[in-house]
């Protein structure tokens, strides 16, 4: 790739996923959060219903399912649409691709993110963003580039 001689700095962070050293703000998918509320409104549901009704047994199911996919190491959560029809892997993807196409040097904020899980408040906000995947994408993308 030719070179543009651009250099930037990310910030990563809770609120907005990415905020660039020239202003620039990425907003954050947070799949796992929209769907753990999901859950909870059909737990809640599922709670209120008469034992042995056949409306309990589609709660039950609708609890089930969603609990499922929710169980397979997120999965679901991690394709879960962004937006329209993004999805948080497909996100970081083009951000990570677009970073790369615009700017020379990219300096990330070195995070230590196993530590910052380790705080219950807020592992699992910091989980559902994927600064890592992100980091890994970068920087493999800078590597194949030449960045």
């Amino acid at each position: 790739m030719p070179k543009s001689g651009n250099s930037i700095g990310i910030d990563l962070g809770i609120n907005t996923f990415a905020t660039l050293s020239n202003g620039e703000k990425f907003e954050a998918p947070k799949p796992l959060k929209k769907n753990l509320k999901k859950l909870s409104r059909f737990q809640r549901k599922f709670a209120k219903t008469e034992l042995g009704s056949k409306r309990r047994e589609k709660a039950r199911v609708r609890v089930a399912k969603l609990s499922y996919g929710m169980l397979r190491k997120h999965a679901k959560v991690k394709d879960i649409s962004y937006g329209m029809l993004r999805k948080r892997t497909d996100f970081l993807h083009k951000l990570s691709t677009d970073l790369v196409k615009k700017y020379d040097t990219i300096v990330l904020e070195d995070l230590n993110v196993s530590g910052m899980v380790s705080n219950h408040k807020l592992a699992k906000a910091i989980s559902d963003l994927g600064w890592r995947e992100f980091r890994t994408l970068t920087e493999a993308k800078c590597e194949k580039c030449g960045r």
